[in-house]
């Protein structure tokens, strides 16, 4: 009997890869290869120089005023109002916090205002107090607070 060889079991070949598969896979490696050694040369090279600032913008002056100001056109005097939400515009204002009718806590603020025309033509009103005169707390209609500066 002749002796037994043995051999290997019949297994399908494989069909030979086509060579643009190849080259392109070889193109794509080595464009990888080429993007990450400029990404490598970027990331530890020097930063570029800073480019140069652009000069600030050169602020306008403002108009002079003239010297001495320029008197007041006319002036009358008028009772301050005080805005309320609930009542609308109120010539007096109380004290304290605490609205009690009746009690002599509440003022009557009077101003002097005097309307001045600038160069340009515009026409600024300015307030001068001029008394403060302590009057009943009004009943029913509750006034708004003074602020400290309109009573000291």
């Amino acid at each position: 009997m002749p002796p037994a060889t043995r051999t290997a079991p019949a297994t399908p070949a494989m069909p030979p890869a086509p060579r643009a598969r190849v080259r392109v896979a070889g193109i794509v490696c080595l464009l990888l290869a080429l993007l990450l050694a400029l990404s490598a040369r970027t990331a530890f090279a020097a930063p570029p120089p800073l480019a140069p600032r652009p000069a600030a913008p050169v602020p306008v002056a403002p108009p002079p005023y003239p010297y001495p100001p320029p008197p007041p056109a006319w002036c009358w005097i008028e009772v301050r109002l005080f805005e309320t939400l609930r009542y609308g515009p109120l010539d007096v204002c109380r004290k304290r916090l605490r609205y009690r009718p009746g009690a002599l806590e509440c003022y009557r603020i009077i101003d002097r205002v005097c309307a001045t025309v600038q160069g340009d033509g515009q026409i600024v009103n300015g307030r001068t107090p001029t008394t403060r005169e302590v009057v009943p707390c009004p009943r029913g209609v509750e006034p708004p607070v003074c602020r400290a500066l309109d009573i000291e």
